[in-house]
């Protein structure tokens, strides 16, 4: 399920001319928080867990990022979210491949304890159909 796009502005660049690997963890942190509340009615999540994070390809300036996700398990009071960034390339249409990851996120209180995932079933059905159509997360990419 696509998420987010963003443009990769020269203020996000490093010294090799490239997106920061740090920066990239956070956008896709965001993302992660933003799948996990679209997913459920609860209001707040954590960050538990990531694991598997890699870099295909480099970002540069003025490149459009897409963030999709794909749900890899759904728990009592967390969830496990693949996440996939690829460049897209609005002229020609083609995207690459540049960072994959896997985030856990728990569903947390007011006092951040964690509380049972309150789960949206037509989004978690929106998300495995959006992940059907293009054909499922590569395997090779985590």
């Amino acid at each position: 399920m696509l998420i987010s796009r963003e443009m990769v502005l020269d203020q996000d660049i490093g010294l090799n001319e490239t997106l920061f690997g740090g920066d990239m963890m956070a956008r896709m942190d965001k993302v992660a928080g933003i799948a996990a509340s679209l997913l459920s009615r609860n209001r707040r999540f954590l960050t538990v867990k990531v694991s598997e994070l890699r870099f295909h390809s480099p970002v540069r300036a003025g490149e459009i990022i897409e963030f999709h996700i794909a749900v890899a398990r759904q728990g009592t009071t967390s969830l496990s979210l693949q996440i996939e960034v690829q460049v897209y390339e609005p002229i020609s249409d083609q995207r690459r491949d540049v960072t994959s990851g896997e985030f856990v996120m728990v569903a947390v209180d007011a006092a951040l304890r964690p509380e049972p995932v309150l789960w949206k079933p037509e989004m978690l059905e929106a998300a495995a159909e959006a992940h059907r159509a293009r054909g499922g997360l590569r395997a090779d990419r985590f």
